[in-house]
């Protein structure tokens, strides 16, 4: 005897489809840096500056001379001679959409039904990871010409004590970089110790002289190193010298994420992230997973904004369907790349 089946019933003899109003990305778009640096005065030009100054050495050892005349050939100093002009370029960052005008009409699944606003809010999640990469990128300033666009140094390169080109190009500009000892580099699977991490944030308050707390803003895997500074690894490791802890687990959880890092310099948070050393257009690699930036929680690094994030709806002069792009202008400012330290 013949018999309809769910399986013979298809599309074609009018079986309807379930899909619901829902859409989940499923790619990272948590964006750490730009959400929580501060904010400093919008720019004016497309290059923006500030000044910079360092107080030199200590001296006491040759006390003046009760009633002695100072010596006008060699008793004064010129005090503003020391101050150094930095600056970083402003960089656009566009993600433009478009919806042809049928399809901008049909009736489409998922939260938004209306593909133009969707097309939208896609953008603007997208140009925030954009933004996140560029400020946390290796990228030099570039200066525009009519074939490419300005470009922002990003704080890989601002934390780079060796660097000789870029914000760093003259010698008087050098004497600010950030010091010798601050920068870490990885070498292959190898990650830095308690120790090495606890010397590096060191050599930053030596030479930054505040304890201010810092934000370490890290890849996955020099998270997972940190962790391991925790009582767990050192517990399983069991070996000598590992320090013992006492964990309570009275109520049935077992913390073993060093989510802040109370140093001897300071608080450190310890907030993950997925843009930092990441290429423009690649996909997450070793470099960003153990990459990391020490910043200050203080106005040391900031965000110039000339325009803020938002979205340009162009005409539909063609005909063709609605346009816009999505839209952010502005740079990132470094007062004391000093105070500064980075893994790599």
């Amino acid at each position: 005897m013949a018999i309809a089946t769910s399986y013979d019933i298809t599309s074609v003899q009018g079986a309807r489809e379930d899909l619901s109003d829902q859409l989940k990305r499923v790619s990272p778009e948590v964006c750490p840096v730009f959400s929580t640096l501060k904010q400093s005065k919008a720019p004016r030009a497309l290059l923006t500056e500030w000044m910079v100054d360092s107080l030199g050495e200590p001296v006491f050892a040759t006390p003046p001379v009760d009633g002695a005349d100072l010596s006008f050939s060699g008793s004064f100093t010129d005090q503003i001679s020391s101050r150094v002009r930095m600056g970083n370029r402003i960089q656009q960052v566009q993600r433009p959409y478009a919806v042809s005008r049928l399809a901008d009409k049909i009736d489409v699944a998922g939260p938004q039904s209306n593909l133009y606003g969707a097309s939208a809010a896609k953008s603007l999640v997208l140009l925030k990871t954009d933004i996140e990469a560029a400020i946390c990128s290796g990228n030099r300033p570039q200066t525009g010409t009519s074939s490419v666009g300005d470009m922002l140094g990003g704080l890989r390169h601002w934390t780079d004590p060796t660097a000789t080109i870029g914000v760093f190009d003259t010698a008087a500009k050098q004497e600010f970089r950030s010091v010798s000892g601050s920068r870490f580099t990885t070498s292959g699977t190898t990650m830095p110790t308690e120790a090495e991490l606890r010397t590096l944030v060191q050599n930053v308050y030596e030479a930054g002289g505040k304890s201010v707390g810092y934000t370490l803003y890290c890849g996955p895997l020099l998270v997972n190193a940190i962790t391991d500074f925790s009582r767990a690894s050192a517990t399983a490791v069991g070996g000598a010298g590992n320090p013992t802890f006492n964990q309570s687990v009275g109520d049935g959880s077992l913390s073993l994420s060093i989510t802040s890092w109370i140093s001897d310099y300071g608080r450190i948070d310890v907030v993950p992230s997925l843009f930092i050393g990441r290429g423009s257009g690649t996909a997450i690699d070793n470099t960003a997973r153990k990459a990391g930036l020490l910043i200050p929680k203080d106005d040391t690094v900031s965000l110039k904004t000339l325009d803020g994030v938002g979205t340009v709806e162009l005409p539909d002069v063609g005909g063709g369907g609605r346009r816009g792009f999505a839209e952010w202008c502005g740079t990132v400012c470094v007062l004391n790349a000093r105070a500064l330290g980075s893994v790599v």
